[in-house]
């Protein structure tokens, strides 16, 4: 597996906070996290993780 395209690491990783509680994506247009969950209304949100590095 290659690098990601950085226009797609972008789409899929930045801005994209996951819910605690019931696993949902929830996306924002700046930095900053949602208020809230769409599904479940929960506060507790994380940013999305890009994965592992490997070495080499």
């Amino acid at each position: 597996m290659g690098a990601l395209n950085p226009v797609a690491a972008k789409r899929i990783f930045q801005d994209v906070w996951i819910c605690m509680r019931c696993n949902a994506k929830n996306r924002s247009n700046h930095s900053k996290p949602p208020a809230k969950c769409r599904k479940c209304n929960s506060r507790k949100l994380r940013l999305r993780k890009k994965g592992k590095k490997k070495s080499a």
